[in-house]
């Protein structure tokens, strides 16, 4: 059994104790209902490490809302929304008109044995957050609640005790901050051996970051890690927050760039750790996430770090550099229509050509 089947067992059987009645398999994965949110877990790619080493992709989607359109008043409910993401940010399908809660991860045989709970424990809080902030969100944004039911067991009347398994968090998060100052200290000595160390500052929990941003090196992206925030739902942990300049025409363009980088890097492919959201203010997109108290480990925040590290490169590399597919995720059906034009006609095949010589024989002398 490879590192992602043992992780979805793990996740189904042990973390989620999914029941079989209000679920069903997929290939890689499986979806299942805590209440009346489907959730689904899947391995949505594979990836071979420098080492050779394989590593999967796994997803963990929520439906939060439908029969939504992007309006401008919805963009901003949508933005404040993402302003306070913990370990899931949304992801507009354009052509189901759905939001849906998505978190993402890679995971190894290295990392497997620990990463198994970070996504157990964001597929809990996407279920809280569906079932709390949903039915707000969907008010505000003139939207409505992604409910559904099972194909065969119909729509479920009484929530799964997962439903309110995230109060653990709230109860933990009460607690005074876990990650100390002595692992912060301990980060940026690690952080000045480097052959390029990058500019770094520690003020008892927080430690801040200045990565290039670009290849002319004259500009940075700023990334904060902070023990001394909290979250207004899951109060304290660890509060990631990175900051990335950008030109665009107004908010609604800079809210719909957020939403379609969450959809590149929360559902499809993987810069940093999945778990937060993009969100767009003060004429920059920024990345926020919260690791909640409960899941505090040793040895967790420099691992944290080096996924903000890979985001930052990621995001140089798209912003600044210009590598960054905009038509592929767009939240535009328009757009993604032209774009899947374009992809067919490319793959049309070209006339054979003509057999023979295309000269007319001479038959004169």
């Amino acid at each position: 059994m490879s590192i992602a089947e043992e992780t979805i067992d793990f996740l189904f059987t042990e973390q989620l104790q999914v029941d079989e009645q209000w679920s069903y398999l997929l290939p890689t994965g499986f979806t299942w209902w805590a209440d009346r949110n489907a959730q689904t877990v899947e391995v949505i790619g594979e990836e071979t490490g420098p080492s050779g080493e394989s590593g999967y992709l796994i997803c963990v989607r929520t439906e939060l809302l439908r029969e939504l359109d992007l309006t401008d008043a919805a963009l901003a409910e949508i933005n404040a929304f993402m302003g306070c993401a913990a370990m899931a940010g949304p992801v507009y399908d354009a052509r189901a008109r759905r939001l849906d809660l998505c978190s993402l991860a890679r995971v190894d045989d290295a990392n497997g044995a620990w990463m198994r709970y970070l996504l157990g424990a964001a597929a809990v809080l996407q279920v809280a957050e569906a079932r709390m902030l949903g039915p707000v969100l969907a008010e505000a944004a003139g939207a409505l609640p992604a409910d559904s039911g099972h194909p065969a067991a119909g729509v479920r009347d009484t929530p799964d005790d997962m439903a309110f398994a995230a109060g653990i968090f709230v109860t933990d998060g009460a607690q005074p901050g876990r990650w100390a100052q002595p692992e912060f200290d301990a980060l940026a000595e690690q952080l000045a051996t480097l052959p390029s160390p990058p500019g770094v500052s520690v003020s008892g929990q927080a430690l801040e970051v200045e990565f290039d941003y670009g290849r002319d090196g004259r500009r940075t992206s700023t990334c904060q890690l902070r023990g001394d925030q909290s979250h207004p739902l899951y109060g304290n942990g660890l509060l990631i927050l990175q900051r990335f300049g950008v030109h665009v025409g107004s908010d609604a363009d800079g809210i719909a760039l957020a939403l379609s980088l969450n959809a590149a890097d929360l559902a499809h492919t993987l810069t940093g750790y999945g778990f937060g959201s993009y969100v767009y203010a003060d004429r920059a997109i920024h990345f926020t996430g919260f690791v909640p108290n409960t899941l505090h480990k040793p040895g967790l925040l420099p691992v944290l770090y080096y996924s903000s590290a890979a985001r930052a490169q990621a995001m140089s590399d798209r912003l600044v550099d210009g590598r960054w597919d905009a038509d592929r995720y767009s939240v535009d059906p328009a757009v993604l229509e032209r774009r899947e034009q374009r992809i067919q006609q490319q793959q049309q095949p070209s006339e054979p050509a003509p057999r023979g010589c295309p000269m007319r024989a001479r038959t004169d002398g």
